[in-house]
């Protein structure tokens, strides 16, 4: 029956209001991506440009998720009140001074301002992703993972403008005779602009689509089959939180060393950007390809699945010692990230109510960002004083921890939990 229900759901047009908020909503989600890239990209060198060593080289990752775990629940109060539009502005306007910031502090050599201006593009990018909460107001309940998965999609893009920022940057760099890191973080504002616009646009507010489903999809029953008590739903929730936290962790920690380790190996900044990017390719370009299997398999499935690739990937870092070696690794942690990430966002929206979605979505960023807090910093750690291949190791560990709570969530079918 839940099958059923699933496939019945699956038809459904969408209507086109739906469509044009997604489209816009991962507009936006990809160009602040483009920005984002850079982190994972430079951050850990210009840290070491300021402080000349590599311990701290996972400091630039760890303080934007300082910033997301200061500010993510505050963020998804703040929209369950006011709508995910304000999200988005919010997002838009830190991330464009964050990123003036770094690059200004990047070319005058003040680390100060740097770090405060990590910390404002970690806020404003925080904001931006959260608001994928918004696909889980507009879509239906056996299309959710479909919906979250558009948001999502929309951040491959980002991972294709960035190479293409580092590039631009070099090249006038050299004319203008300025440091190319800073100019490359200079550009992002620009890209940053238009999106005003384009959040204006997004018409009505996605919690407002939530708030009324049934006159958006009325040919279709939209009661949710949710777990039977409190206390199961708290099972649910517990499992998704500890998935999404435990995946996010692993992919922030082994793609900030890995950038590091390719500069080691004597890589170009455009092969670096390339590496990362095809790192993001992972992330974000089956993310449909998980949505819809998420949805017509189920959550739990599709999550552990996720935790397997991103565990094989972290094993190819560990063991590689080649450019394409240890960037094919990155890609495949990249894409357990999606499966995974993408699964448990879908489960925890499946057990949570519109009018608390964005509290919910904001305590899964709390969790998560911590992690990416984290262990970037034990991954410095572990490269300065061991090596990659130690770090590999340590990344398929960590992504063992989610299995048995995943496990033990009895999901009788899509979306749909018992005891």
């Amino acid at each position: 029956m839940a099958v059923q229900r699933a496939r019945a759901d699956q038809a459904t047009p969408i209507p086109g209001v739906v469509r044009r908020n997604t489209a816009s909503i991962a507009m936006v989600q990809a160009v602040v991506g483009a920005g984002m890239q850079l982190v994972p990209a430079l951050g850990a060198l210009q840290v070491i440009g300021f402080l000349g060593s590599a311990t701290f080289a996972g400091i630039t990752t760890a303080m934007m998720a300082l910033a997301r775990i200061l500010t993510a629940y505050h963020i998804g109060r703040l929209t369950d009140r006011h709508g995910r539009k304000l999200g988005l502005y919010l997002g838009l306007w830190l991330s464009l001074v964050g990123a003036l910031l770094v690059g200004v502090a990047t070319q005058i050599g003040a680390f100060m301002l740097f770090c405060a201006g990590v910390l404002l593009f970690g806020v404003g990018v925080g904001a931006v992703q959260q608001m994928r909460v918004a696909a889980a107001d507009m879509y239906p309940p056996a299309r959710r993972g479909e919906g979250i998965s558009l948001i999502m999609m929309g951040s491959l893009f980002g991972s294709l403008i960035s190479p293409l920022v580092v590039s631009l940057g070099e090249r006038l760099a050299r004319l203008w005779g300025l440091n190319e890191i800073a100019l490359a973080w200079l550009l992002v504002p620009l890209l940053l602009v238009p999106l005003f616009w384009v959040t204006y646009n997004i018409r009505p507010d996605p919690k407002e689509i939530g708030q009324r489903l049934d006159s958006y999809y009325p040919q279709e029953s939209l009661q949710t089959q949710q777990t039977s008590t409190a206390q199961d739903n708290r099972a649910v929730r517990s499992s998704a939180i500890l998935t999404a936290t435990v995946t996010q962790g692993q992919m922030v920690m082994l793609m900030t060393m890995t950038a590091l380790a390719l500069k080691g190996l004597g890589c170009t900044l455009p092969q670096i950007s390339f590496s990362v990017a095809l790192h993001a390719f992972g992330m974000f370009a089956f993310s449909y390809v998980f949505g819809r299997l998420t949805d017509a398999i189920g959550r739990k499935p599709t999550a552990l699945l996720g935790l397997a690739i991103g565990g094989t990937g972290s094993l190819l870092v560990g063991l590689g010692d080649a450019y394409w070696v240890i960037t094919a690794g990155t890609f495949l942690v990249g894409l357990g990230w999606s499966a995974a990430f993408l699964s448990a966002n879908t489960m925890l929206a499946d057990v949570t109510p519109t009018d608390l979605r964005g509290r919910a979505t904001g305590t899964l960023e709390q969790w998560s960002s911590a992690a990416g807090m984290v262990l970037p910093i034990l991954g410095g750690l572990i490269v300065e004083y061991s090596s990659l291949h130690t770090l590999g190791f340590v990344g398929v560990a960590i992504m063992l921890l989610p299995v048995a709570a995943l496990l033990a969530v009895r999901e009788g079918g899509p979306g749909t939990y018992t005891r």
